[in-house]
């Protein structure tokens, strides 16, 4: 592993420079020392999470279905070490915080912490190296998790989120809880633990970011050390994702909570190809896009809100992936209908909004910019936020992007888009 070479990756718009290699075993390792800062941040991340159900796993010539939430509940078990301890102490004994977190296609592990760096990174790559199940571990770990979940349900804006999600995209592993349901946690097995973990937990599907106070040439060579204990031989093991099947969404639904205030959610579901290279400007353009339109500083905004329609709720999130793309608005309205049916009807005239301008646009960009910049002074951004599964443009070229953006480049996303796109909202009322 001593021939194995780190390639400087540098963004001069930022003034961010960072280390990248790939080892022999298959491991992406990104190195970004930065010597302002006090503390060091590792994450190693799985190319695996929640929409990850349906895969042919390792050894196997078929493919399988796996009950959804077992990528959340490896998260969670992984954490516990052959005599069953729980490697979080073993993070606070070395002076550090560790943490983990499931999303619909990744899973990551992280510590953060001003001492034995070292320590710290050798044990969150044994954390995912190695896994312990048994019976007794599973069954007891399903309980928490069905705890877990029903805290979960009790959050009217959760519920909200993943209610729009189900009716964008039915009968798929979006439609379900990134933790499952109470009754899919149930139903896993040892054995199903085991298949994914040997499927997706293997180096050539993992990455790991390092950033913060460390000495480069001393934390490379640790990794490497590490890493030679771990599946020397590469195999071709990264993951690749199908598309999720496109169902016919289903356009409403209604439920009534424990809530002061009706709540909305419009969501819109993208059918358009987005190349991989391209992914990561396509969501900065929709998100500018969706800003311009009903962000804060819009007219449409200002003047719901002025007149009481709608709160500060609002929120605009915004994913595209390799395997799905879409856009959610969520928020508190005392007119759920009828907004929902301005924003639908909005979308279908974007190009003639007079939000849509390019003075609008330099101010979005503008807020977008400093947001970015705020963000680079937080090495939990950094090292969260940082796409190391992503080939081409990432964070740190977000600057460069933003200036070189156009109107006519907003406009012709936005077709590509709201062209082709489903749409759904869901409602919440008071009892």
């Amino acid at each position: 592993m001593s021939k194995v070479q780190l390639e400087e990756l540098a963004y001069p718009s930022v003034g961010e420079i960072l280390y990248k290699t790939v080892l022999p075993n298959g491991l992406r390792v990104f190195l970004q020392p930065k010597s302002e800062f006090q503390e060091t941040y590792g994450i190693i991340t799985a190319n695996f999470g929640s929409i990850d159900t349906n895969f042919t796993p390792l050894g196997c010539q078929s493919e399988f279905s796996y009950p959804p939430g077992i990528a959340h509940f490896l998260e969670h078990k992984l954490f516990e070490n052959e005599d069953g301890e729980d490697l979080l102490q073993e993070f606070v004994k070395l002076g550090s915080e560790s943490n983990a977190f499931t999303s619909f296609t990744k899973t990551s592990y992280l510590f953060s912490g001003t001492e034995n760096i070292i320590e710290n990174l050798t044990l969150l790559q044994e954390l995912v190296c190695d896994a312990y199940f048994t019976e007794e571990s599973v069954e007891r770990e399903q309980g928490i998790i069905q705890q877990e979940i029903e805290m979960y349900q009790d959050d009217s804006d959760y519920r909200l989120f993943f209610s729009i999600l189900s009716n964008l995209y039915p009968k798929t592993p979006l439609a379900y809880d990134i933790a499952g349901s109470k009754d899919s946690i149930a139903d896993i097995s040892v054995e199903d633990l085991e298949d994914n973990f040997d499927t997706f937990y293997h180096p050539s599907n993992l990455s790991l970011f390092v950033i913060g106070n460390f000495d480069l040439l001393q934390v490379f060579e640790s990794i490497k050390e590490t890493q030679s204990q771990f599946d020397n031989d590469k195999i071709n093991n990264s993951y690749q994702r199908n598309s999720l099947q496109m169902h016919p969404v289903i356009s409403t639904g209604t439920e009534r909570l424990e809530v002061a205030s009706p709540k909305l959610a419009v969501g819109f579901r993208g059918r358009d190809e987005i190349r991989e290279g391209d992914r990561f400007r396509y969501k900065i353009i929709l998100k500018l896009l969706f800003a311009m339109m009903f962000g804060w500083t819009s007219k449409r905004y200002q003047s719901f809100y002025e007149a009481g329609r709608l709160d500060s709720s609002l929120t605009l999130e915004v994913e595209v992936e390799d395997a799905f793309h879409f856009v959610i608005l969520t928020m508190d309205t005392v007119e759920p209908v009828s907004i929902s049916h301005h924003i639908r009807s909005a979308v279908k005239q974007f190009e003639s909004d007079t939000d849509v301008s390019e003075e609008h646009l330099d101010i979005i960009k503008s807020e977008m910019y400093g947001e970015t910049l705020h963000g680079f002074n937080s090495l939990e951004y950094m090292a969260t936020q940082y796409e190391t599964h992503l080939e081409g443009e990432n964070l740190f070229d977000i600057p460069r992007i933003l200036q070189e953006i156009s109107l006519a480049d907003v406009l012709q996303v936005g077709r590509r888009f709201l062209n082709n796109c489903d749409e759904a909202d869901y409602l919440i009322f008071p009892k």
